[in-house]
């Protein structure tokens, strides 16, 4: 009886205190609102450089004109997801993307 007592008091202090550190943690809005900032400019062209932003990794790729173009001329119908290069980026000499492996999160 006493041991299954100190079993139940063990499970009961672990939960409490498991919501007291998930409480101390930040909360989805603020987490959501991080940001990191890059100077772009110090990226030579044709290089990339990654950054890690929320612990994901960032790839940032300052692209020549002769990929600028190869990505405009590619054939959106046989893309996986089909959207145009003009689309896809912000600034055409920068291709920045979030490197996650959906497949076995390898990345």
């Amino acid at each position: 009886m006493m041991a299954q007592l100190g079993a139940f008091g063990a499970i009961g202090g672990r939960a409490s205190v498991d919501m007291f550190v998930k409480s101390m943690s930040a909360s989805a809005d603020v987490v959501a609102l991080a940001k990191i900032e890059v100077n772009l400019d110090s990226i030579p062209e044709g290089k990339n450089v990654t950054f890690t932003w929320r612990g994901k990794p960032l790839f940032v790729k300052h692209r020549t004109e002769k990929e600028i173009e190869s990505a405009r001329n590619t054939d959106v119908s046989k893309l996986r997801d089909p959207e145009k290069d003009e689309d896809r980026v912000i600034d055409p000499r920068f291709l920045v993307v979030i490197g996650i492996c959906t497949h076995l999160g390898c990345v």
